[in-house]
């Protein structure tokens, strides 16, 4: 085995509640949704002029390349700020670059936005005061990681097309999770099955996710992102139905992601260095372990 071992992702047009809960929502299992919002108005209206007219003038944050800042931190600086309207073009022309926002509310910019998509019936518990948008120029990508409140997100696509690579909680083992973060270290851009041997071993799911597609992205799942073109999404989140991921999903969001900040402001070098350490040394030693124990059943 030399590389990660990546299936498709489930694929339906639609799908009835009691189906999407047994089948994908109890396991924790990926889903893509063709017509999950096909009653939305939001697949003709949004577009990126549209976007442009409606806040088009105000001033946004964007952020760069995740190993050139601040890698090992739950929340990294912006890299620097600029006009929506000017970033959007930008994403109109494919022009490549490595900026993107994300979490961004941009609804309360623009609230007549909020008329142009609903929350379908298919699950229950919508955080519907949290839909995010996400836009990211040709060639960006999004570190891997999984979402710090456990919530289940559903990820719907406008314009070009993202390639999501997710994998299950039980493959954490090889992930090279960085301590008191919900992030790898590993860059899946360029895998360097050397210094991540780890990696190797890893089995999940992959999927170009088009224009009016959703994924269902289970609570806790992994998620690593490119953008293979200048696009945008929309995010509906709702709450896990496990009451042990609510309630870790609390404590990361309230004491993990502070407890990690505060170290960071007062010990920054020092701590980046011993969490990337920490990590690279646990998750290949049990790489060792795993060889070792395969060689002495094969000798």
């Amino acid at each position: 085995m030399n590389q990660m071992e990546l299936q498709p992702i489930d694929v339906v047009d639609d799908i009835d509640r009691d189906d999407f809960y047994h089948n994908y929502v109890k396991p924790l299992k990926p889903l893509v949704i063709r017509k999950f919002g096909k009653n939305w108005s939001a697949f003709d209206r949004w577009t990126y002029l549209h976007l442009q007219d409606v806040a088009g003038q105000e001033k946004v944050k964007l952020y760069g390349r995740w190993l050139d800042n601040e890698p090992t931190m739950i929340e990294m600086p912006p890299a620097q700020e600029m006009a929506f309207g000017a970033y959007l073009q930008m994403l109109a022309d494919d022009t490549p670059s490595d900026l993107r926002i994300f979490l961004f509310n941009l609804f309360k910019l623009a609230p007549e936005l909020l008329n142009d998509f609903d929350f379908p019936p298919v699950t229950e518990g919508w955080l519907k005061d949290f839909p995010f948008m996400f836009f990211g120029c040709a060639g960006s990508d999004v570190r891997l990681h999984y979402d710090i409140d456990l919530s289940h997100v559903f990820i719907t696509q406008f314009q070009g097309t993202k390639r999501i690579t997710l994998f299950n909680q039980d493959q954490t083992k090889y992930l090279y999770k960085l301590p008191f973060t919900t992030h790898s270290a590993a860059d899946l851009s360029n895998i360097d099955y050397e210094k991540y041997p780890a990696l190797k071993y890893v089995k999940g799911y992959q999927h170009d996710l088009k224009h009016g597609e959703t994924l269902f992205m289970p609570s806790g799942i992994w998620h690593y992102i490119q953008y293979l073109d200048g696009s945008f999404s929309l995010s509906l989140r709702s709450l896990s139905d496990s009451n042990l991921d609510k309630i870790k999903g609390a404590y990361n969001v309230m004491v993990i992601r502070k407890l990690d900040y505060f170290i960071n402001k007062y010990y920054k070098n020092n701590w980046s260095n011993f969490k990337l350490k920490r990590a690279i040394e646990r998750t290949n030693d049990i790489v060792e372990r795993r060889e070792r124990q395969r060689s002495s059943t094969t000798s």
